[in-house]
């Protein structure tokens, strides 16, 4: 059996007025990846396991994720918002970041031959990746149960997050070539293109919606997590032929990206991600544009 050595990061957190001015201790327990012997064979689940542990607060609405395990790529993706939601409500968990080599094997197991997949510690497995984000935010304090149409506010820009990111993947299917594709996706985010009409969107959406910074109300919930996320996959190399840039024009989008991406917990949770990459160069180019939001 090889076995990872183990750095433990100690942190006080300060959570914001959105989390109920709630005070908190965190420390993260951070993994180097191990291979663990099963009936003679070594087996990659563990491989890129990370535990998250925190000290939670002494809400009985929290204690639900108490122990549960998110499952996901090693990369930000879908499963980023639903992480970066459980660090930030001081959720202890456990991460279990799946190599694309042993998805075959993996995928099976989950309920909708898909991840993320949350698994609590009665062993109930929740999937779908919005799904699973409203329901660790309903037990965290990042979504506004008791305002329903601010609840409402914050589904519908999750639900445009989810178009643009179907949006984006639809431009180019079907060219033949690679430079093709590049070139329509730097078509479809300029000025008059489809990507670039669902950003105004968004941005004019905040604007309207969003106050100081946050994409829905006044206070940090899941909608300014997932905007965040999206837009940082979007900018982030996934879909190459997209520049880097392209968010630059839309002040109130910016805006939540620097307002998440500097919030304490964040920076906590990728500045231990770097130490346990050992650099920021090995995290993946999205996670890097992630990373950079808190200076923007």
């Amino acid at each position: 059996m090889k076995t990872w050595t183990a750095v433990t990061l100690a942190l006080s957190i300060a959570i914001s007025s959105s989390l109920s001015e709630r005070c908190f201790s965190q420390a993260f327990l951070l993994q180097k990846p191990m291979m663990t012997a099963n009936r003679g064979t070594s087996r990659p689940s563990a491989s890129h396991s990370q535990l998250f542990a925190a000290t939670p607060d002494d809400s009985s609405s929290i204690s639900i994720l108490k122990g549960c395990k998110l499952t996901y790529f090693g990369i930000p993706g879908r499963g980023e918002a639903i992480r970066l939601a459980l660090a930030i409500g001081g959720v202890e968990f456990e991460e279990h970041r799946v190599p694309f080599p042993a998805w075959g094997k993996v995928k099976p197991t989950t309920p909708w031959g898909a991840v993320p997949v949350l698994k609590l510690a009665d062993g109930s497995q929740l999937a779908q990746a919005r799904s699973v984000l409203r329901f660790v935010g309903r037990h965290t304090s990042l979504y506004p149960v008791e305002e329903p149409l601010l609840a409402q506010r914050v589904d519908e820009l999750m639900d445009a997050l989810e178009d643009l990111g179907a949006t984006i993947t639809n431009v180019g299917q079907g060219l033949p070539t690679k430079e093709e594709k590049e070139a329509a996706r730097l078509v479809a985010v300029s000025e008059g293109g489809v990507v670039h009409d669902v950003l105004v969107r968004i941005d004019a959406f905040i604007e309207a919606h969003g106050d100081d910074g946050y994409a829905v109300g006044a206070d940090l919930n899941i909608a300014s997590i997932l905007t965040f996320t999206t837009i940082g996959r979007l900018v982030g190399g996934v879909f190459v032929g997209v520049p880097s840039t392209v968010c630059d024009p839309f002040l109130n989008i910016q805006r939540v990206r620097k307002t998440v991406g500097s919030h304490p917990a964040v920076v906590a949770w990728y500045d231990a991600r770097i130490e346990q990459q050992k650099s920021i160069d090995k995290l993946s180019p999205a996670e890097q544009i992630l990373v950079g939001c808190r200076d923007m």
